[in-house]
């Protein structure tokens, strides 16, 4: 009996990794469908995929990345009030801290876009991850330049260049923020 009971657990879960494992293939085959539509243009196939992606594979990074590439084509429409509601959408499904963290930066930058600048600062106090620090204190410089906080601004500048790294093609962009604000950017030592 206990023999019989060890090759059914075994047969059980060897079948429940066989249907994640299939899962986890269809998730990817209908991402790579959306992505095809939505580099050929077809917006309203892109948003359904989108969307089936968020209701029936929402324990897979696939619906994070498509509300990525979905707030970055309706961005370049125009469509920011748009992008902002994909990317909300998807940061509260999002198991995922990195991704959940850079779907906040994506969500802090759109609403700059639209000068929502106390919300962009809003949207940055959840990211605390290390990796993503240039990125919230360049945001948040800009929230703070847009609002005349000069000094603030600043600072923010100053830690999003101290976290970059000497050989990013970002940092010329930054040290002239840094210097837009009234700073001037310190040489790295070697």
């Amino acid at each position: 009996g206990g023999i019989a009971l060890g090759l059914a657990a075994i047969a059980g879960f060897q079948f429940y990794q066989g249907r994640q494992d299939a899962q986890k293939l269809e998730a990817s085959k209908q991402f790579e469908t959306f992505v095809t539509a939505q580099e050929a243009g077809n917006l309203d196939e892109a948003a359904g995929l989108a969307a089936s992606l968020s209701k029936n594979f929402a324990d897979t990074p696939y619906p994070a990345l498509a509300a990525l590439r979905r707030s970055s084509a309706l961005l370049g429409e125009g469509k920011t009030e748009d992008a902002l509601k994909a990317l909300d959408g998807a940061i509260a499904g999002t198991k995922d801290e990195a991704l959940a963290e850079l779907l906040k930066l994506r969500a802090a930058r759109a609403e700059l876009a639209l000068g929502r600048h106390d919300a962009a600062i809003a949207r940055l106090a959840d990211v605390d991850l290390p990796a993503y620090t240039a990125m919230r204190e360049e945001i948040r410089g800009d929230a703070l330049a847009a609002q005349g906080k000069r000094d603030e601004a600043r600072k923010a500048f100053q830690d999003a260049l101290t976290a970059t790294d000497v050989a990013s093609p970002t940092r010329v962009l930054l040290e002239l923020k840094l210097a837009d604000a009234g700073g001037a950017p310190t040489t790295p030592e070697a």
